[in-house]
C-alpha cells in the first residue's frame, strides 16, 4: 500500500491503487443482503424488488451459510423469458438458477482489476468480507464514491456515445426482454421521450400486481402499457464526471439523460479505469 505522503507525488491513475486505499473506512458500509439456494424464487424476486438498483442491487445465495452465488434481475428476467408461470415462481429453488460467477475480493484488489472482472462477466457486483464475519457488497452504485473523490475536469460530453436503445409502447413484453438481452442493458427508453423502462419495473409488476403470475398465461404478450415509467433526469454535457456520480450517488433510480446520451452508474464506473485520473481527494474516505 502507497504511504498518504506519496501519494500526492505520483501521477499513477487511480484504478492502480486498491479498493481499501480509494474508499477506505466506507469500504465496507453496504450489507450484504442473502437468500438460500432452498429458498422459493419469488422470496428471493419480492426481496429484489427493494433491491435492484440501490447500492445492494443483487442477492447473495447461501449454503449453510456459506456464499455459493448471486442473484439479479438477469436471472429472474432469463428464467420468465423460459417458463412464465406462477409455478415456477411458487415451486422453482434459489439454486437451481443462481449464478455461480460470484466474486469476492479483499481491500488490497486493485480497482483495475475489479472493473476488468466486471467486464468481463457484464454484471457489475462483487462482495467482500467485513469486520462482523459477514460480506458487504461492492457495486456500481458503491464506486460512485471513487467518482466523486476524483479530481478531473472530465465532462458528460466526453463519455463515448453509444446508441439509446427505444421501445414502443405497443411492443410486447418478451419483444422488451430480448432487446434487454439483445443490447446488454437494464434499461429501455420509450421512443421519442425521456421516460424508461428497467428490470427492476418489469420484476416488481410480477411481484406486486400480479401476484408472481398467479393466474397469468400471457404474460410474455401482454403489451409494455402495462408498466409504469420511471422519468429520466435530463443533465447538460458540460456536467462534471465527480458532479454527476455525487448527483446518481443520492437518486433512488440513478439513470439521467442528454439530449443523445443515456447514463448509468455503469457507464461512470467504466470511465474509471481511464490513465486521465491521476487525481484524487484522499481525505474523503480514509
Amino acid at each position: 500500500m502507497i504511504h498518504k505522503s506519496m501519494r500526492s507525488e505520483t501521477n499513477l491513475p487511480v484504478c492502480n491503487y486498491s479498493l481499501g486505499e480509494l474508499l477506505g473506512r466506507t469500504l465496507t458500509t453496504v450489507p450484504a443482503v442473502s437468500t438460500t439456494i432452498y429458498d422459493r424464487v419469488w422470496e428471493s424476486t419480492g426481496m429484489l424488488v427493494h433491491h435492484l438498483e440501490s447500492f445492494t442491487d443483487s442477492l447473495v445465495v447461501a449454503d449453510e451459510g456459506r456464499p455459493v452465488g448471486f442473484i439479479g434481475g438477469k436471472e429472474i428476467m432469463s428464467e420468465t423469458l423460459k417458463n412464465p408461470t406462477h409455478d415456477f415462481f411458487n415451486n422453482t429453488l434459489v439454486g437451481k438458477i443462481k449464478n455461480d460467477g460470484l466474486v469476492i475480493v479483499t481491500p488490497e484488489t486493485k480497482l483495475s482489476d475489479l472493473i476488468k472482472e466486471w467486464k468481463q462477466t457484464g454484471r457489475a457486483f462483487s462482495i467482500i468480507p467485513n469486520q462482523y464475519h459477514g460480506y458487504s457488497v461492492i457495486s456500481a452504485r458503491k464506486l460512485l464514491e471513487v467518482g466523486m473523490s476524483c479530481n478531473t475536469d472530465i465532462k458528460v460530453g466526453d463519455i463515448p456515445k453509444k446508441r439509446i436503445v427505444s421501445f414502443r409502447q405497443n411492443q410486447t413484453v418478451r419483444e422488451i426482454i430480448n432487446s434487454m438481452f439483445e443490447n446488454k442493458t437494464r434499461r429501455l427508453v420509450l421512443e421519442n421521450t425521456s421516460q424508461f423502462l428497467s428490470d427492476r419495473i418489469i420484476i416488481e409488476k410480477i411481484a406486486t400486481d400480479m401476484k408472481y403470475l398467479q393466474n397469468i398465461d400471457d404474460f410474455l404478450d401482454m403489451k409494455a402499457s402495462i408498466f409504469k415509467l420511471e422519468n429520466g433526469k435530463m443533465i447538460t454535457p458540460d456536467t462534471k464526471i465527480p458532479e454527476l456520480c455525487k448527483m446518481m450517488y443520492g437518486m433512488l433510480h440513478p439513470y439521467v439523460m442528454t439530449n443523445d446520451k443515456v447514463i448509468s452508474p455503469w457507464d461512470l464506473v467504466m470511465i474509471l479505469v481511464s490513465k486521465e485520473l491521476t487525481r484524487y481527494n484522499w481525505q474523503k474516505f480514509t
